[in-house]
């Protein structure tokens, strides 16, 4: 990040001084530019200003307002977020407590995300609502889509 650019670590410092960035971790996640924002929240997380939390966690936190932004229907961005708060996170979370959060684990839960989310693209195209989705469907879905895509999608 060049000095003088909006969105630099003493411009978001002085946010957090000013009190118009509040000092949490949910606030960090939707600071732009990302990495300034990453950057300064793993500062504080080490002066222990912050807690401490995985750095892998914090990455998933930050991507995924993005991606729910980017969900042209409502509905589905409701559902992915529901699915990742009661879903994806949790294990996310207990992963961290036990060890730490490889990339690898970060990757899967966000190949996770992306994979609910096209599947419940492919379900609107094909004018079905998730409540009415039955095993054809999913047959479909399997058949369809390529090897992998199948392995991440939730069961």
């Amino acid at each position: 990040m060049r000095r003088g650019q909006l969105g630099n670590a003493s411009q978001l410092l002085r946010g957090l001084g000013l009190g118009d960035i509040p000092l949490t971790h949910e606030a960090f996640h939707e600071l732009q530019p990302w990495r300034a924002a990453s950057h300064l929240e793993e500062l504080l997380m080490a002066c222990g200003v912050l807690p401490a939390v995985d750095k892998h966690l914090c990455s998933f936190q930050r991507w995924l307002p993005g991606h729910l932004a980017d969900i042209g229907d409502p509905e589905h961005s409701k559902t992915i977020g529901l699915f990742t708060t009661w879903h994806v996170l949790p294990g996310l979370r207990a992963r961290a407590e036990r060890s730490h959060i490889t990339p690898s684990v970060r990757r899967f839960a966000g190949e996770q995300i992306k994979y609910a989310t096209a599947f419940l693209q492919w379900l609107g195209g094909r004018n079905t609502a998730l409540a009415s989705c039955g095993q054809v469907d999913i047959d479909a879905w399997f058949a369809e889509n390529a090897e992998h895509a199948g392995h991440a999608a939730p069961a």
